[in-house]
């Protein structure tokens, strides 16, 4: 898996970032308008083209701005090294609240697609005393080629470590003041023009504390529906469901589980129609019954991650409907360590992503 370094303000980083993979850039731009207007239709019946995204995420811009300051000068920075204007960077990024913003205020069945897996595991739960997060990443097939590592050295911020694709901003990561976040998708029809989950994610990386990263994810003027967990290196963590318009904060102390199904009972009423599917309850139901034990170490989370129970309803992913397992994450924020695995977790290597010396 490649791995980026950059160092600088965030436009320089931006421009480093984009000049770097300027050509893969391009080619996942054009990929993932592709996959969004595929989900647009499938998710709501909604016919929209590549032109009519750009202009929805035109409009999304504004908030991005006004919302993450520092992420939009970076997104500025990768459009211009990479030669693209910044609404198609930014569509690039925000795909999923992009098809969300386009499609769920007409939602019909959709099709079982998405993926992602992620837990928090307490130190009570860890043989080492050292608690984790963590979270299989599950997308688009095409998108497998383009999943990066990348090391920012910011000069106002703390130093990241992040698992994202090409051109795009922070997806799964930790910072080096041992804040760590990750996200899943759900799908609700309250979604509307805003910031992208990126830009939250990015955003709440300059953190260090659970309370400020969860603040700022709750605070967003957020444009489609995700869950979030936070952990920071004291091992006080958060899990944080989110649609576009209303956020529960979820502080259990255990063992917490979130697939691609709403949780909180707030958020249910505004589920989109037809979820949830199948995969989203097996996987949930799955994965926190192999998490229900209290010797866990790295090595039993990467075996989780690769579980092939209930297959093709299973936690690890091979082109269901077009979705693969595109990477998993393992993270210690209490000890600042961070592993990764590119591809389905059955058959990648995980290795350590370290900090910068």
């Amino acid at each position: 898996m490649q791995t980026l370094t950059l160092t600088g303000t965030p436009r320089e980083m931006g421009a480093q970032h984009g000049e770097a993979v300027r050509d893969r850039i391009r080619e996942l731009f054009a990929r993932r308008m592709e996959n969004a207007i595929e989900q647009a239709h499938a998710y709501g019946g909604v016919t929209i083209d590549e032109a009519g995204l750009l202009a929805l995420a035109r409009g999304c811009l504004p908030f991005v701005r006004a919302y993450a300051p520092e992420g939009y000068e970076e997104l500025e920075g990768i459009a211009a090294g990479s030669g693209q204007s910044i609404e198609r960077v930014w569509a690039m990024n925000a795909l999923t609240d992009l098809r969300d913003v386009a499609a769920f205020h007409h939602p019909k069945d959709p099709p079982d697609a998405e993926g992602c897996s992620s837990f928090i595991v307490p130190a009570s739960r860890t043989a080492r005393g050292a608690p984790m997060v963590g979270q299989t990443w599950d997308l688009s097939t095409s998108n497998l080629p383009f999943v990066q590592l990348v090391r920012r050295i910011p000069k106002d911020a703390p130093p990241t470590r992040t698992l994202t694709t090409v051109g795009c901003l922070s997806l799964i990561g930790m910072n080096d003041e041992g804040l760590a976040i990750g996200t899943t998708n759900l799908r609700t029809v309250d979604a509307k023009p805003g910031v992208g989950y990126l830009d939250i994610i990015h955003a709440a990386l300059r953190e260090t504390s659970v309370d400020a990263a969860v603040e700022r994810i709750v605070s967003a003027p957020r444009a489609g529906a995700h869950y979030y967990y936070v952990m920071d290196r004291t091992g006080a963590a958060a899990a944080v469901e989110c649609s576009a318009t209303d956020a529960e904060v979820v502080r259990s102390g255990d063992t917490y589980v979130h697939c691609n199904h709403v949780l909180c009972e707030k958020n249910k009423a505004l589920e989109a129609k037809g979820t949830p599917v199948a995969s989203t309850y097996h996987r949930q139901e799955r994965l926190a019954a192999l998490l229900d034990r209290d010797d866990l170490t790295e090595g039993h989370l990467f075996e989780f991650l690769a579980d092939h129970d209930g297959r093709p309803d299973s936690i690890c992913r091979h082109d269901f409907n077009g979705i693969t397992s595109n990477a998993g994450v393992v993270m210690s924020p209490t000890e600042g360590r961070f592993w990764a695995v590119h591809g389905p977790a059955c058959e990648g290597t995980w290795a350590p992503f370290e900090a910068h010396p």
